[in-house]
C-alpha cells in the first residue's frame, strides 16, 4: 500500500502552529516570525520529509517558487554555475529548472514563453545574442541575464570583465615571445565575443603588434555545442598549418576543438604551439600538459545570481554586477 504523502496540515500539526505560519515559512515571508517558530516549522518539514506540490502552488498563487535557468549550450562552465545557483536558491525555498537553447534564438524565446506559461517565479537566461527583444508578457516576471550582457537593456546582468580577461591572456602569450596569436571566438552575435576581441586587440596595440585578421576565427553560424567544438577544431587546423605559435581559445568548447586539432596533427603543446583557454575545471589540471586558462568565478556567479533573483522576486531593485576573472598559469602557455 502506497504511503500517504505528508500535507501542509501535517506539518502545521507537528510544529503546533497554524497552516498560515507554515505557508509563510515556505514562501520566505517570515520576517515577523520568531526564530523559535521558524525552527519548529523547519524541523517538522524535515522530519516528515514534506515537499510542497510546486505545480499546484503555481496554479493557486500564480507563482511556483521555480526559477527557470536557460543556458545556451552544454559548456561545463554553466554546469558549475548551476550547482552554486541551485544551492543559493534552495536557501530561499526556490527550485531551479534548466533548459538549453543550444545557441538558437527562436528556441530561447520559445523556452521563455513555455516557462511563463508554467508560472515560474523568475527566469535567468544567458542570451544567445547581444539583443533581446522583450515581449510585453515577459515583463510580468523578473528576468536576470547571466554571463552575456544585452545591448540597450534595462535587465540586470551578472557577468565578468571579458575585455580585461582577454587582455591578460593575450599579454601573457606576448610575453612568451609570440608576435602572432591566433584568436578563437564564439559567434559574433554573442555579447561576450566583441568584448573578448577588444581585449585581444588592446593587448596587441599596447605591445606595438599588428592586428592580423587572417588568424582571427569566429564560430560558424551553425548553432549548438558541437558547432563550437568543430569551429575550434577547423580554425586550429588552419593556424597550425600557418605555424602560428600561440592560440587563445575564448571558451571551453573552442578549446576542446583546438586540442583535438593539435592531437590529430601531432603538434605538441609547449613545443609547437602554446595555448590559453577560458574557464577552469579539474581536468585542466590532469591534462598533459596542464592547461592555462582564464578562470571565471562560476561558483560566485551562481551564488550572486541566486541572491539577485531572490531580491527581484521580492520586488526589490538590483544593480548589474561584473566580477573579476583570474589568469591561471600552468604549463600550456610557455615553451619548453
Amino acid at each position: 500500500m502506497t504511503q500517504r504523502k505528508p500535507t501542509l496540515h501535517d506539518v502545521a500539526k507537528l510544529a503546533e502552529v497554524s497552516i498560515a505560519t507554515v505557508s509563510n515559512v515556505l514562501n520566505d515571508k517570515n520576517n515577523e516570525l520568531s526564530d523559535k517558530t521558524k525552527e519548529k516549522v523547519l524541523t517538522a518539514i524535515e522530519k516528515l520529509n514534506y515537499a510542497p506540490n510546486q505545480f499546484a502552488r503555481g496554479l493557486k498563487t500564480g507563482q511556483s517558487n521555480i526559477v527557470a535557468f536557460i543556458v545556451p549550450d552544454q559548456n561545463p562552465f554553466f554546469t558549475e554555475v548551476l550547482t552554486s545557483l541551485n544551492d543559493a536558491c534552495q536557501q530561499h525555498n526556490l527550485q531551479v529548472a534548466v533548459a538549453s537553447s543550444e545557441e538558437n534564438e527562436q528556441r530561447q524565446n520559445e523556452l521563455i514563453d513555455i516557462f511563463l506559461a508554467q508560472n515560474v517565479s523568475a527566469i535567468i537566461v544567458a542570451p544567445v545574442t547581444s539583443q533581446l527583444a522583450i515581449k510585453e508578457e515577459w515583463k510580468k516576471i523578473p528576468i536576470l541575464t547571466l554571463d552575456r550582457e544585452v545591448a540597450n537593456s534595462k535587465l540586470p546582468c551578472i557577468s565578468v570583465n571579458n575585455e580585461e580577461a582577454a587582455y591578460k591572456a593575450t599579454e601573457r602569450l606576448i610575453n612568451q615571445g609570440c608576435k602572432r596569436i591566433g584568436l578563437l571566438l564564439a559567434n559574433s552575435d554573442i555579447g561576450t565575443t566583441p568584448r573578448r576581441r577588444n581585449g585581444y586587440e588592446l593587448a596587441l596595440n599596447d605591445n606595438n603588434l599588428e592586428l592580423d585578421e587572417n588568424i582571427i576565427f569566429y564560430s560558424n553560424l551553425s548553432q549548438g555545442t558541437e558547432a563550437q567544438v568543430q569551429s575550434g577544431y577547423h580554425a586550429t587546423l588552419k593556424l597550425l598549418q600557418e605555424k602560428v605559435p600561440a592560440i587563445l581559445a575564448t571558451n571551453h568548447l573552442l578549446l576542446l576543438g583546438a586540442l583535438q586539432a593539435c592531437k590529430e596533427m601531432n603538434k605538441a603543446i609547449r613545443e609547437d604551439v602554446i595555448i590559453i583557454g577560458f574557464d577552469d575545471s579539474y581536468w585542466n589540471e590532469i591534462f598533459t600538459p596542464r592547461l592555462s586558462v582564464i578562470s571565471q568565478p562560476a561558483k560566485e556567479i551562481g551564488e550572486v545570481a541566486g541572491e539577485m533573483i531572490h531580491d527581484l522576486i521580492k520586488g526589490e531593485r538590483v544593480k548589474s554586477t561584473k566580477l573579476a576573472t583570474q589568469l591561471i598559469i600552468r604549463d600550456s602557455c610557455s615553451f619548453l
